[in-house]
């Protein structure tokens, strides 16, 4: 068995594709740095065409996030490069899911995102309308385990819609921390809109690096939305759903909610050019530590080729025999 044939290309075509793939993605955050790969065991399916990742077959893997898919599917790829941190689906704070390069926006939040902005700008009522709680559950739990690559195509928009603003409920600290609440406030009561730019810029940078990064970029996510005129939600009806979630549900009185309503208005009425400074990419670093997944390529007798294939045929020809025993 070749495994550089298994996709039909030969070892040139993937030494072409391992150098130009990951240059191919000039829509994304932050591009995939894919690794060629021979797998002799499941690794699952295609993030892109979902069908399985034959056994032996050579496919592409990102050196920074869980991303797998075929050789063939790598430049039609939509989902974004994040390095995850692994956590659990106990509540924290936003660093502990954010990336520790910029821009440190959670894989969760960045995946729903473009998803959403592929397929829900046509359609009525984003972040309106709810989705089943459960269905909501099931979504967060999987994005935060960060142990596979997800494909959202199936899933519905108003789910990914109420994943995003669960995830946000959920948070030690939320998006616009308590202790800069006044700031925000402040900030956004002058009546010179360049005076209010200016008092939120100096604003932002008191932030921690993920709320910062994480609110410049639901902010030009947001304004996406309420300039879709399928979608028909105002910055208004925005700023009036999502401003208990951006600053928590403490201290939750109609008087407060008021108040976030228009600093959330004024923060979506910023140019948008204003959010996108806050989001500069920086490469993810290089680890040098290795997964279960990369087990056949870490061990003594990897280095020497013919005994790695003796290992793996002894070990089917044992099964075999297992098998006729009982």
């Amino acid at each position: 068995m070749n495994p550089s044939t298994g996709d039909g290309l030969s070892r040139d075509g993937l030494d072409d594709c391992y150098t130009t793939c990951s240059q191919s993605h000039s829509g994304l955050l932050r591009e995939h740095n894919f690794k060629v790969k021979s797998n002799y065991f499941h690794v699952g399916n295609c993030v892109h065409c979902e069908k399985r990742i034959g056994f032996g077959t050579a496919c592409l893997r990102c050196r920074a996030c869980p991303l797998r898919c075929h050789i063939g599917c790598s430049r039609q790829l939509t989902v974004n490069c994040i390095p995850q941190p692994q956590m659990s689906n106990k509540r924290g704070s936003l660093s502990d899911y954010a990336p520790t390069v910029a821009p440190m926006v959670p894989a969760l939040i960045v995946h729903c995102v473009t998803e959403i902005e592929e397929r829900g700008l046509q359609q009525e009522g984003l972040y309106r309308l709810s989705s089943t709680r459960e269905k909501c559950k099931q979504l967060r739990q999987k994005l935060l385990r960060g142990k596979w690559t997800p494909h959202l195509g199936s899933k519905d928009t108003n789910t990914l819609c109420c994943c995003i603003k669960e995830f946000l409920r959920r948070l030690v600290h939320p998006l616009i921390p308590i202790y800069h609440r006044r700031d925000f406030e402040r900030a956004t009561s002058h009546s010179n809109p360049e005076e209010v730019e200016e008092q939120v810029y100096h604003v932002m940078h008191m932030l921690q690096q993920a709320h910062r990064d994480t609110l410049a970029y639901l902010m030009l996510h947001w304004k996406r939305v309420a300039d879709s005129p399928n979608v028909r939600m105002s910055i208004n009806n925005l700023a009036l759903i999502l401003a208990p979630t951006l600053f928590g549900d403490l201290d939750l009185t109609v008087e407060n909610v008021t108040t976030w309503t228009k600093v959330l208005k004024e923060l979506l009425l910023l140019p948008h050019v204003f959010w996108v400074q806050f989001l500069e990419v920086q490469p993810a670093p290089q680890s040098s530590d290795y997964t279960d997944d990369d087990r056949y390529t870490h061990r003594q007798w990897d280095h020497h080729h013919n005994r790695r294939w003796s290992n793996v045929k002894t070990y089917f020809r044992s099964m075999v025999n297992l098998s006729t025993i009982r």
